[in-house]
């Protein structure tokens, strides 16, 4: 399975629901573009939906660890990004960094 993106970050809103992530893309040789772009959560649901996969990146001194894979959910009509349902508690999405503190 090819990786298209990784998620280095999230922001949520007042109620900890995430809002936007900062996506970065993956190239061809598996590297990844450093400059990541915040994107909101429905922009990151439809490229999921288009059939690409997304997984998270944790920083781990001295580098980074490819983390689980994203998907999404739907509650009450309402859609949500989510790690599978096995992901550690270290790599998935709630335990991304969260970039309220460095930009928004």
């Amino acid at each position: 399975m090819t990786t298209h993106y990784y998620i280095t970050g999230v922001w949520k809103d007042n109620q900890g629901r995430i809002t936007d992530v900062m996506l970065h893309t993956v190239n061809n040789n598996g590297t990844f573009q450093t400059r990541g772009k915040k994107n909101n959560k429905k922009d990151v649901i439809k490229l999921i939906k288009n059939g690409k996969v997304i997984k998270t990146l944790v920083w781990d001194y001295p580098g980074w660890n490819l983390g689980a894979v994203v998907t999404y959910e739907t509650i009450n009509n309402e859609e949500y990004l989510r790690s599978v349902k096995d992901a550690s508690t270290k790599n998935n999405l709630d335990n991304s960094l969260q970039m309220e503190c460095f930009l928004d």
